[in-house]
């Protein structure tokens, strides 16, 4: 038997030590009016750095410098249960203005501590934890 996957990526964007949160919009068919880092799916014949580059984009209106993957996941998605394969990337702003779109209607930009309270799944806390510690780091 072959395993078909969906392929997801998440990114965490940080700007001056500061994460941007994005709340999911009411209407969503998953987890509406949760807030998350952000994610979307892998298209076909795209790579996982091009689609965080578009998710991004598309979801926020903002243009980000890909630094790092920070963690991989496995979860199984909506009333289908689709079977999916994530990768979570360390994102960080560069330039724009956020743009509410279909995905999301509202953003701020807070604290790690304050993005950890919002998310419920630990590994979007982890993720979030992890970018925080490396962007203290980081030049």
């Amino acid at each position: 038997m072959s395993a078909k996957f969906v392929v997801a990526v998440a990114f965490v964007i940080e700007r001056n030590g500061e994460i941007l949160m994005l709340r999911r919009s009411p209407d969503k068919d998953h987890a509406p009016g949760t807030w998350e880092t952000g994610s979307g799916r892998v298209e076909y014949g795209e790579g996982a750095e091009g689609a965080v580059r578009r998710e991004v984009l598309e979801e926020t209106g903002l243009q980000v410098e890909i630094q790092a993957p920070v963690a991989t996941f496995h979860f199984y998605r909506g009333a289908d249960r689709e079977e999916a394969i994530g990768m979570t990337f360390w994102c960080r702003y560069v330039a724009g203005e956020f743009v509410t779109s279909a995905e999301h209607d509202l953003a701020r930009w807070v604290s790690p501590a304050e993005a950890v309270a919002l998310v419920g799944s630990p590994g979007e806390s982890a993720a979030i934890e992890l970018v925080a510690k490396l962007a203290q780091r980081a030049p």
